[in-house]
């Protein structure tokens, strides 16, 4: 039986870094985890420092409901 834990939303602290198939978040502990958006547009232009809300979907990946920007965030052009 799987654990409803894995499906509960959280906050997840780190970096965002471009990827090959996408936004990738590194978080505090060295973890990168590939971010899916429900919209997509809601990806483009972020970098540096975030924290992101959202739920575990797979070993690698984070289905994003809310991403707020931290120290530095900028976004790009």
């Amino acid at each position: 039986m799987m654990s409803l834990r894995s499906h509960a939303s959280r906050f997840h602290d780190g970096t965002i870094e471009l990827g090959a198939r996408g936004p990738i978040l590194r978080d505090d502990q060295g973890i990168c985890w590939r971010l899916g958006f429900v919209d997509e547009c809601a990806a483009e232009g972020l970098s540096g420092r975030v924290r992101v809300r959202g739920r575990i979907v797979d070993v690698d990946r984070i289905e994003v409901e809310y991403v707020e920007a931290q120290d530095g965030v900028c976004e790009q052009d």
